[in-house]
């Protein structure tokens, strides 16, 4: 499959001709593809990491926000149908899980492409409530700042700086919304395997709340879980949060075409 000038609106990075897995990698609520630069800097030329790069921020800042699940996964989903020469893990983390999910379910049934793996990261199953005090959509400014500050997660440099803050905000409201409108298709279950990662100390992305994605796979199931709470995977065991994501990404030699 070529490239194509899509992949460069939604994804970061560039090919490498090297690489044996691509890993697709979905920031979290108000996140960006910065999230995932260290990742990128990590990975060896056998792994390519490209970062979702949504809209209504760094470098998309005037493109509107999408504000439900299901439009920006398919639109995310025709993109990397064209860049599924190599096998794709997806991961996502918070509401990018979420997301990625969405995608799954969208390359599985519309272009009958398997993703390699699905690794899911804090965030409960789809059919469980997700319950942070002051993330709302509809949350004052001081609120939604106060929100962040106690989640982590965002620079306090960028959270006591108003201007910043400003261009924050409309995408984090966004993004929001789409976990408050969020509601999984009924018995929906890729075929993808799929691994629910999480931090030991992250109060809505317990442990039983991540088991319960089990059952949206009908192929293998993993539970990983480091120390950290919500933002565990940018904390001081990042490097061995990345080598677990490394590794599920170069065990399965490929995607699969669903006949």
């Amino acid at each position: 499959m070529n490239a194509d000038p899509m992949a460069g609106r939604w994804l970061s990075g560039t090919r490498k001709p090297q690489a044996r897995a691509r890993v697709i990698a979905f920031p979290h609520a108000g996140g960006t593809c910065g999230a995932y630069r260290q990742w990128q800097a990590w990975a060896d030329p056998g792994l390519d990491v490209r970062a979702v790069r949504y809209p209504g921020r760094a470098g998309r800042f005037t493109e509107p926000p999408y504000t439900r699940c299901e439009p920006l996964a398919r639109d995310i989903a025709a993109c990397l149908q064209m860049v599924a020469d190599l096998p794709l893990v997806l991961f996502g983390h918070s509401m990018g899980a979420l997301v990625a999910f969405e995608v799954a379910v969208e390359l599985e049934r519309t272009y009958g492409i398997r993703p390699a793996r699905l690794i899911v990261s804090g965030a409960p199953a789809p059919h469980l409530p997700s319950v942070t005090p002051g993330m709302r959509s509809d949350a004052s400014d001081a609120e939604l700042v106060a929100a962040m500050r106690a989640m982590g997660g965002s620079s306090e440099d960028v959270l006591a700086e108003p201007d910043l803050v400003g261009l924050l905000l409309p995408a984090m409201r966004a993004d929001l919304a789409i976990g408050e409108a969020y509601r999984p298709r009924t018995r929906t279950r890729i075929a993808a395997p799929l691994t629910a990662m999480s931090g030991t100390d992250d109060g809505d992305a317990t442990a039983d709340a991540m088991q319960e994605w089990q059952a949206y796979t009908e192929g293998a199931f993993r539970r990983r879980s480091f120390s950290g709470a919500h933002f565990y995977l940018h904390d001081e065991q990042a490097r061995q949060v990345f080598d677990c994501v490394r590794e599920q990404a170069c065990e399965r030699p490929r995607s699969e075409r669903i006949q």
